[in-house]
């Protein structure tokens, strides 16, 4: 399945990238619940920070197979799976969200933050003079 441990087909390389980002989004997600100790403990912080983080990262690998599975498509399908593959990601955020406000047990902005996690990661990536993509 898309999630599977197996291997899947990479042809564009993006699998170890997925993994380097997802193992730096789970820091960063930690680093974000204790910048929130500073107005104490709350329980829905860290399981907003924790399930936010999660999704970012199965969000993120879910996206990478999509990819990879829509390169060795025609354009009409790739651009299908491309545009499923994005109203699913939002309906589970939306899902999410939804859940954290109406039960009050989720942090939302905890949900929320760790989805800015890979551009800003990438961010730095290139001002460090990080080329992953192998292109100049």
């Amino acid at each position: 399945m898309i999630l599977s441990a197996g291997r899947e087909n990479d042809s564009a390389g993006l699998l170890p990238i997925v993994g380097r980002l997802s193992r730096a989004m789970l820091i960063a997600s930690a680093v974000c619940f204790l910048f929130t100790l500073f107005w104490g403990f709350e329980v829905r912080n860290l399981v907003g920070f924790a399930v936010g983080g999660i999704n970012a990262c199965l969000g993120l690998r879910y996206l990478a197979v999509t990819v990879n599975r829509a390169v060795d498509c025609d354009v009409k399908r790739a651009k299908r799976l491309m545009l499923t593959c994005y109203g699913v990601r939002l309906a589970v955020l939306t899902a999410l969200c939804a859940a954290g406000f109406l039960t009050g047990y989720i942090s939302v902005v905890g949900i929320l933050v760790p989805q800015l996690f890979p551009r800003i990661l990438l961010m730095f990536d290139h001002f460090l003079g990080l080329n992953h993509f192998g292109k100049e």
